[in-house]
């Protein structure tokens, strides 16, 4: 899968990507709105969008509105703190797809990508793009378990 992430920190991406590495997909960082617009509007094969409430204090609905003037039906994943209710209805009116608080399980993130391409494309079509040449050999339940493990040693050691 291809997705892309719009934030002002950079450790949000070093989380996500590490999850996304799990299943062969990849993610596109930027932080600013004017960057990820050009990387839309010549990439439409994109499976997924993540983004922050404001990047550089520039409205995410920005880029929201954007993607709905490409046509492109993809999910999208508002990612921040200090939402209120006000701005969790803005959002939603918007088409955003999901709203997460931070902090976050990256997993949850990726977890509500995949449902709404599920649901909106099929089983099969969320399979072919998680399916990688990479992935189909090492893909083992104690590999994956294995991962997670890594993963969250590191964001423990980041926090504590």
């Amino acid at each position: 899968m291809k997705i892309v992430l719009v934030d002002e920190n950079r450790e949000t991406f070093e989380v996500l990507n590490e999850v996304a590495q799990l299943s062969g997909s990849e993610i596109y960082y930027f932080n600013n709105i004017k960057d990820a617009k050009e990387f839309f509007k010549e990439n439409t094969d994109v499976d997924g969008l993540i983004i922050e409430k404001y990047v550089n204090n520039v409205p995410s609905g920005e880029l929201v509105s954007y993607i709905k003037i490409l046509k492109l039906d993809i999910p999208t994943i508002l990612l921040t703190s200090d939402v209120t209710e006000e701005e969790k209805e803005y959002f939603k009116n918007l088409g955003v797809t999901e709203i997460i608080e931070k902090p976050f399980n990256p997993l949850d993130v990726m977890t509500a990508i995949v449902a709404y391409i599920k649901e909106k494309k099929g089983e099969e079509y969320v399979k072919e793009r998680l399916q990688t040449e990479e992935n189909t050999d090492r893909t083992s339940l104690k590999a994956i378990i294995q991962k997670f493990i890594e993963i969250f040693k590191k964001l423990l050691k980041k926090t504590g």
